[in-house]
Formats: C-alpha cells, sequence, structure tokens
C-alpha cells in the first residue's frame, strides 16, 4: 500500500509490516491508560472526526482500534540526538526526548507507545495522517511500525496578529495545522505600530483608547490552554522599544521629550520616568497569563532611536523580563545592547538576499518618507553584527532567516486556479525576491549561512508578517502549502528529496479543507 508515503513529517523509521490492513469503522474506540489523560484521548478524537469523518469513542483501559500506551522507561532506541532548547522548560533537548514514541499498526488495531502523553500525541498524529478512506466507505491504514521523535527541540511559528487582527477561533485553527505537522511553539506577535492587541489591566488605553479590536484576558488564556492541549506553547511578543506607535498614540509620556524624525515612528525612551513602570506593569501581567518559561521582548527595527537610547532600554528591560522569572526570546538586534547573556536566545530573522535596499526604497515611496528609509538604512546597517554578537555573548539562536523561513514571501509558480495566480502578485511582501516552494524546501537547519559556525541552536520558526493580508484566506495562501516543508526540516534529522516530499503532501489537500483552511494554494509545483 502507498498510504505511509503521506506522513509529514517523514518518521525517523517507517517499516513496512506483513499483513492485513487495520480497517476503521464509523465508531472506533480511542483507548487511553488511565482517567487523567482524557483531555489527551479527546483531543485525538476531535483530529480524527475532523480529518477524516470518523465519530470516534473514548475508552480508558482495555481493548481498541487505536490504544495509547504511557509507559515511562519507553525510549526508542537508534534515533538521532535531539538539538536545541525545550520551549516547555529552557533545557536542551527535553522536549525532543519526551516527544519520542513507537507507533505499530497492525490488523486488530494499532498501538501508540510513549513515556510521555506529549509523545502520545505525537504518535497520534502520525496515525492520523496514516489512515485513508476505502472503498467501502471506512478508512484504513496499512500494517506499519514506527519509531520516531524530532530533530529540533523548537519547531515554532511567529503569527502577526497585529497586522490583521484574527480571531479567537481562527488562531485555533493555526494551532490545529500547528499540532497535524508537529510543531511545538506558537509566537504571537501581539503589538506594533498599528495596535495593541491584549488587554492590559494597568494601562486600559492601549486597548479600549481605539476600535481595533484585541484579545481580552480571558481570550488569551482560552488561546494558551487550547494550544497546550495539542502540546504547542505560547511564546508571546510585547515588541519594544521600537514598533510602539500604538501605545505612544495611548500613552504620549511613553515617548520621552525628543521628537521622532518621522511621523510613522516612536520609541520607548528610556529616560522618561514612567517607561520601565510601563514595561514592569505590561509584563508582570504577560508573565501572569503565561504559563509557558518564554517571552519574546521583540527589540527589532526601532528606527530613528539613538544607539546608545536603545541598549539603555534593552538592557533595563531584560532585566525586568528575567526578573518575572521567565526566559526570554528577542530580535537578533538585542544583541546590539551588549546585554544579552547564556539563558537568553537571540532569534535570527534577517535573510541573504533579503538585506535592506535603500536606493530601490526611495524610488517607490514619496519624497515625505525619505526620512523613514534614512532611519531604516542606518538599522539594517548594523544587521551583519547581530548574530555574530549573540553568539559571542552566549545567547542561543533561533533560526529564523527570513531568506526560507518568512513566509509572507510571494510565489514564483503559477497557482493551478487562474484567479490564485492573479492574485500572488498582491498577497506576500513585495520587497522580497520571488521564490518557488521548491526553492523554499532546499535549506537544513544546520546548513543555514545566516546561523554563524559554533552557534547554540535553539530551533527553527518560521514567520508570517500581515501587511499584506487582508483576511484569513490570504493567510491560508501564503501558509500553505509551504508550512508543512519547514516542519519536515525541523522534525525529520535526515534530508528529504524534493520529489517524494512533494508525493507525500499531494494527499494532504482533502485535510486543509475538512481544517478550515481551503484558501491554500494549488501550487503547481507541488499539486500539477
Amino acid at each position: 500500500m502507498k498510504e505511509p508515503a503521506a506522513l509529514v513529517p517523514l518518521p525517523q523509521q517507517l517499516t513496512p509490516l506483513e499483513g492485513a490492513v487495520l480497517r476503521y469503522g464509523p465508531e472506533p474506540r480511542v483507548v487511553v491508560p488511565s482517567d487523567d489523560l482524557r483531555g489527551l484521548g479527546e483531543v485525538v478524537i476531535d483530529l480524527l472526526k475532523r480529518l477524516h469523518g470518523v465519530d470516534p469513542v473514548l475508552q480508558v483501559g482495555g481493548e481498541g482500534e487505536l490504544r495509547l500506551v504511557l509507559e515511562p522507561e519507553s525510549k526508542p532506541t537508534d534515533l538521532v540526538d535531539v538539538k536545541g532548547i525545550d520551549p516547555l522548560d529552557g533545557r536542551p533537548g527535553e522536549a525532543g526526548v519526551r516527544e519520542r514514541y513507537e507507533l505499530a499498526v497492525g490488523e486488530r488495531g494499532a498501538v501508540v507507545t510513549a513515556s510521555s502523553a506529549e509523545g502520545l500525541f505525537r504518535g497520534a498524529t502520525t496515525f492520523a495522517q496514516l489512515l485513508r478512506k476505502d472503498t467501502a466507505g471506512g478508512s484504513v491504514a496499512p500494517a506499519v511500525r514506527v519509531a520516531d521523535g524530532p530533530a529540533m527541540a523548537w519547531r515554532g511559528l511567529s503569527l502577526d496578529v497585529v497586522r490583521r487582527f484574527f480571531t479567537v477561533d481562527q488562531v485555533k485553527k493555526v494551532i490545529d495545522l500547528l499540532a497535524l505537522y508537529k510543531f511545538n511553539v506558537l509566537h504571537l506577535h501581539l503589538t506594533d505600530s498599528q495596535a495593541w492587541r491584549l488587554e492590559i489591566g494597568a494601562w486600559p488605553l492601549l486597548t479600549s483608547g481605539s476600535d481595533r479590536p484585541y484579545y481580552t484576558q480571558d481570550d488569551y488564556r482560552e488561546l494558551v490552554a487550547y494550544a497546550a492541549a495539542r502540546f504547542i506553547t505560547v511564546v508571546p511578543e510585547l515588541d519594544m522599544p521600537g514598533h510602539v506607535l500604538s501605545a505612544v498614540r495611548a500613552y504620549p509620556e511613553l515617548q520621552g521629550a525628543d521628537a521622532p524624525v518621522h511621523k510613522l515612528l516612536a520609541y520607548l525612551d528610556p529616560r522618561a520616568e514612567v517607561t520601565f513602570r510601563f514595561v514592569q506593569d505590561v509584563l508582570d501581567e504577560l508573565v501572569a497569563l503565561t504559563p509557558g518559561p518564554y517571552l519574546h521582548l521583540g527589540g527589532d527595527e526601532a528606527f530613528g532611536m539613538p544607539d546608545e537610547l536603545y541598549a539603555m532600554f534593552v538592557a533595563r528591560a531584560l532585566e525586568i523580563a528575567r526578573g518575572t522569572g521567565k526566559k526570554v526570546v528577542a530580535w537578533q538586534e538585542a544583541s546590539r545592547s551588549g546585554a544579552l547573556a547564556p539563558r537568553d536566545v537571540a532569534q535570527a530573522w534577517i535573510g541573504f538576499g533579503d538585506e535592506f535596499d535603500a536606493d530601490a526604497a526611495r524610488e517607490r515611496i514619496p519624497a515625505e518618507y525619505h526620512p523613514l528609509v534614512d532611519s531604516m538604512a542606518a538599522a539594517f546597517a548594523q544587521s551583519a553584527h547581530d548574530v555574530p554578537a549573540a553568539v559571542e555573548a552566549g545567547a542561543a539562536v533561533l533560526a529564523s532567516a527570513s531568506s526560507f523561513l518568512y513566509l509572507d514571501r510571494r510565489y514564483a509558480e503559477d497557482s493551478l486556479l487562474p484567479g490564485q495566480t492573479t492574485r500572488r502578485t498582491e498577497v506576500g511582501h513585495d520587497s522580497y525576491p520571488v521564490r518557488t516552494c521548491r526553492e523554499l524546501f532546499d535549506w537544513r537547519p544546520d546548513t543555514l549561512g545566516e546561523i554563524p559556525a559554533g552557534a547554540r541552536l535553539a530551533g527553527v520558526e518560521a514567520a508570517i508578517w500581515g501587511e499584506s493580508i487582508k483576511d484569513f484566506d490570504d493567510l491560508a495562501f501564503l501558509l500553505l502549502p509551504r508550512l508543512p516543508g519547514i516542519a519536515e526540516k525541523a522534525w525529520t534529522p535526515s534530508a528529504t528529496e524534493w520529489d517524494d516530499y512533494r508525493d507525500r503532501l499531494s494527499g494532504h489537500q482533502a485535510w486543509w479543507d475538512r481544517l478550515g483552511w481551503d484558501g491554500y494554494y494549488r501550487s503547481t509545483e507541488l499539486f500539477g
């Protein structure tokens, strides 16, 4: 049977077995070992329902078509060592050990064995991808044995909910997609110049002072809990000291006495008396809402902010963030402060080939915006030194190179749908060179040129920015079909070939439709 070819990401070990296939009726039993894992069983049932239209029954103990078996000492052998930092506790490689599992499928049923609930869930998603409809209207899975675990401990997506707001239900769809492809981090970019999207009780005008939608604290808790049930850690970002125009408009005293170089720029002035009270308050509330060990301070693109003020702000903000008990992630520019430490994570994002072209920018925009371009050029002129400085400081590096991991890049190839081919010149950032899906598959975490030799790699994180996104269909258009390829690079330790990957992914389109992602791009390179 060809069903195993549909698995993305590809497991480390996949062995076809002799024997008949497993036939899955309309009401299969999903068996968990104890009452305290009922929640896991319910999440697995939800996934099977949505992907395959079956109506599983949850059972505690006994036999069933899918059994989840918890064995604390279970450790699949001959798997590649996990690299990176655990997003749940910050320790090297722990997530990858927890996520290892074994799956055996035979005529009488399927059994997932793991040492943790997280491993059981990862194995259940593999089983869900193995199932296929048969001619009789039921579902079948081939007889196989899988031993599997991730290559990278941190596998994430950064989602911009500022430039384009997504509802709680829409973000849950993103989480469902991440879970299907074994991602374990959702980085929420919650604040920027356009809006502040998270309710902060101590500073109510951040959200109530405008008519822009935002997440209440209960909304945020709901998303964190939904993600955690699918073994995804939410890493929230409050971007500072740049990208704060919305905050400064709500509270002008945060800007300090100096006028910005352009009306679209603002920064948090470390000399203003109120600034670090603001930082302390917003981080305290965020920490109280966030059970995960990490928060993201931003730190990128503080255009027009004098270097000495930037360094002063970032150094103090890092102290405040660490003082909350959390570990800190910041964009690569934070290394310019000289204050990064080994417990911090620097997110490397400026990719080769995507460097800022000031001359081209000046040609595209009116003269009134040229001071803004000048500030951008000055900031980007320092970027080549950022990641090496972070490495020298001992900080871990999270690979998010725009060259391969920014998904707001326009498609180079046509779509099978003529209307989508027209839209590909409208959706996506116009400053990036266009690339095909195949070109964006041609990388590996350990060969990214943007990550210097000797770097302590934390993991891999894709990013999707919302400047060109008008609605959820545009999000689907940019994320799919490219996101699963990043999942494969982060999970599968061995190199996989494009033709084989394309064949495996081609069977996933119906699942995207069922999960509410029918706006995905019908790439001729993948589906033609």
